[in-house]
């Protein structure tokens, strides 16, 4: 079905809008809030798109709205409608003076405490007619998002599932135990299968960096000495700061702290000594001048920390910072 045979069945843009915002907030009160309408108005809406199709879209319980299989099969072609649509608006508007669009961005939270202000801040600076809408979380949420066409672009770490997306590795940074100040010998270097006896707070699943060093463990029958798991980073920096315990966290996560000498903190040595920082876009929707803007400012950025001693990591994969995503 295209937007001919929408309007000929009565539908509008904003059937399809509000649809796809309440399938992915999962709450008519949430994604009423979102939209500034009504919540009475909003469920109309949704009648009249339930009725025009003949099908029911979504099912209501306590816990929220979940999308029916039917609903799942319009959700999906509403996205690719949706990014066809504003996709010409900007092209329009591009037209009638520069680069404009919205760009949704994924960035774990790591990247985001790096790169995200300076980001935003380059694009108010030179792309005054783009809007980032910016979503952080765990690499394999965002990966997720970006290939059910969610996100536009995102920051992610070694390789991903998805085989739709299009990834491009950019930086490999070590990871570092770290501790206390004073709590570990800064001169020499740390396995991981002495770091599994220290008292562990390491961040919970899912994370790739725990992921990957628990199967190292588990494939040599070594057991970590773990103390809590923590899903709120900014607090498990705090803690290992305050001595509850030891980290394994890459360079970008600590890197103030590194700088200031909060904290000590050593390279580990052994698989896996390092993570690959990539830049990801979905091979199943097309990619607009803003997207590709967007892209190649965060590569700079990137870049940039890198090459200038701010981010304690090494480049690697293409060096031409204006490769076309296309």
């Amino acid at each position: 079905m295209d937007m001919a045979e929408s309007q000929e069945l009565g539908l509008e843009v904003r059937h399809f809008r509000y649809f796809v915002r309440i399938v992915e907030d999962g709450s008519f009160s949430r994604a009423s809030l979102g939209l500034h309408i009504s919540q009475p108005a909003l469920s109309k809406q949704v009648r009249e798109l339930e009725s025009e199709m003949g099908v029911k879209l979504l099912a209501r319980s306590v816990r929220g709205v979940t999308a029916t299989e039917a609903g799942l099969a319009v959700y999906q072609h509403a996205k690719a409608v949706l990014k066809q649509i504003d996709g010409t608006l900007s092209i329009a508007m591009q037209a009638g003076g520069g680069i404009a669009g919205q760009v949704g961005i994924g960035l774990p939270w790591t990247i985001s405490s790096l790169f995200g202000l300076s980001l935003l801040a380059e694009v108010r600076a030179t792309l005054p007619h783009v809007k980032l809408e910016v979503t952080e979380g765990p690499s394999a949420d965002i990966s997720r998002m970006l290939s059910q066409g969610k996100l536009d672009l995102a920051v992610v770490f070694g390789a991903t599932s998805h085989a739709a997306l299009r990834v491009a590795p950019l930086v490999a940074e070590s990871l570092w135990l770290v501790g206390a100040k004073g709590t570990l010998e800064r001169h020499r270097p740390y396995g991981l299968e002495e770091a599994a006896r220290l008292p562990l707070l390491l961040m919970s699943r899912p994370n790739g960096i725990r992921e990957e060093i628990e199967r190292i463990w588990a494939a040599n029958d070594i057991p970590p000495h773990m103390v809590a798991d923590v899903n709120a980073p900014a607090l498990l920096v705090e803690a290992v700061q305050a001595g509850l315990g030891f980290g394994v966290l890459p360079s970008c996560a600590v890197d103030q702290k590194l700088r200031d000498g909060s904290v000590d903190a050593v390279q580990l040595s052994g698989a896996p000594p390092q993570r690959i920082v990539c830049l990801a876009t979905s091979m199943l929707f097309p990619i607009s001048q803003a997207t590709q803007r967007v892209h190649d400012l965060l590569r700079k950025l990137m870049r940039d920390a890198v090459e200038e001693g701010r981010w304690q990591a090494v480049l690697v994969g293409d060096d031409d910072a204006s490769a076309s995503l296309s």
